[in-house]
């Protein structure tokens, strides 16, 4: 019988480790997270209406922008 309690003690005391390992983990992943960038604009392509980070746009020489070269060309 005392093996029994003994073994349940175990148990419990390593689900309670295993708990604590995983939640210092999620707090020490959390500062990663805040040093994203800031969002950029978006645009719609002339062409498709696809919306496009500004710094991926393709622009021509009217300054309307593009999904891509080839819809640049399109126009």
């Amino acid at each position: 019988m005392k093996y029994l309690l003994l073994f349940i003690v175990v148990i419990v005391a390593l689900m309670l480790h295993k708990k604590n390992r995983s939640s210092q983990q999620v707090s020490q992943e959390r500062p990663k997270a805040q040093g994203l960038s800031a969002p950029e604009p978006m645009h719609a392509c002339t062409r498709c209406g696809v919306n496009v980070p500004a710094s991926r746009c393709v622009w021509d020489a009217q300054q309307r922008p593009y999904c891509c070269a080839e819809h640049a060309r399109q126009g």
